[in-house]
């Protein structure tokens, strides 16, 4: 009889324990930024952050606004991209002013910038954040990049409700050597410092696309954007794992490229994602239940519900 209640306390524990460990699992949100220059999207029916706008400067300061041929749903996010020259060289009241103006229009409660600030900008694009915060009345949050959290007593912490984490574009894509400039998390690991300090709360967003590079005398020329592997079977012939060489001059993407140039294929692997999601949310102390995919172009290319379920 003490056996068997002794069984049943087992079993009992145990399922317990299975429960506690499911529901602990936390459900997460995938969303997807949208990058074009123009929406023409139609029946979308996932959470949106919409790049509406271009920042730049080149002697003076410039802008493009994304042509919405479609109107989006109502819950997306306005994105606004900033160049850090533009943040180096224009007041940040001028900017502030340009973007309320430019995104008045629009019926949204939540405004994301993506600067890739320097210490020569960042005061200036603090200010500009504060800037945002007070005038517009919004939630407002921004892009981090790796190297900002690892240095942050440095590179300073932006003045905004939440932060996301870009986990791509980490490694130098103009050295011929880099293995994988979108997503490696060999390199990524090297910062993996001061999360557990890092004082705002993240999401975090990871890249869904392909792309390849092309270099003469290992001297980058241009970016190859969309093309798939199999692109290069016919014409080229494989140097190593991500490497290729041009055998006869031709049309390629509707560029003309040259025997003897190099093309280094770059992709987003599922594998290589997985791996990203888990190393993020093991160091990440307080992260939103929430993935960014850049971009929303690229969604149907992976299966994204069984990625996060598998990996989590």
């Amino acid at each position: 009889m003490r056996s068997k209640v002794l069984i049943l306390i087992v079993i009992f524990i145990a399922i317990i324990s299975s429960y506690l460990i499911f529901a602990q699992k936390p459900k997460i949100e995938v969303s997807f930024y949208h990058w074009e220059n123009s929406f023409k999207e139609e029946n979308v029916k996932e959470k949106l952050y919409i790049k509406v706008l271009d920042i730049s400067y080149s002697g003076k300061l410039e802008f493009e606004k994304t042509n919405f041929i479609k109107k989006p749903s109502k819950n997306f996010i306005p994105t606004v991209y900033i160049t850090n020259e533009a943040m180096k060289n224009i007041d940040s009241k001028k900017i502030s002013k340009l973007i309320l103006e430019q995104t008045k229009t629009y019926d949204f409660s939540e405004l994301q910038i993506d600067c890739d600030w320097s210490l020569l900008s960042k005061a200036n694009y603090f200010d500009l954040l504060k800037e945002l915060k007070t005038k517009s009345n919004k939630k407002l949050s921004a892009t981090i990049r790796l190297h900002q959290i690892k240095y942050y007593a440095k590179t300073g912490v932006p003045p905004v409700d939440y932060g996301v984490l870009m986990y791509y574009n980490m490694s130098n894509i103009t050295d011929i050597n880099t293995k994988n400039s979108i997503l490696d998390n060999s390199i990524a690991k090297k910062y993996h410092y001061n999360f557990d300090e890092y004082p705002l709360k993240l999401k975090l967003a990871l890249p869904l696309y392909n792309q390849a590079i092309r270099f003469r005398k290992n001297k980058p020329l241009d970016i190859f954007e969309g093309v798939k592997e199999e692109d290069f079977k016919k014409s080229f012939v494989k140097l190593n794992k991500n490497l290729y060489r041009v055998e006869e001059s031709m049309y390629f993407q509707k560029k003309y490229i040259y025997k003897g140039d190099i093309f280094r294929f770059e992709q987003s692997l599922e594998e290589d994602l997985a791996i990203a999601i888990n190393d993020f949310f093991s160091i990440t102390k307080t992260p939103f239940n929430e993935i960014i995919f850049y971009r929303y172009s690229y969604k149907n290319r992976y299966n994204l519900n069984n990625l996060i379920k598998e990996n989590l």
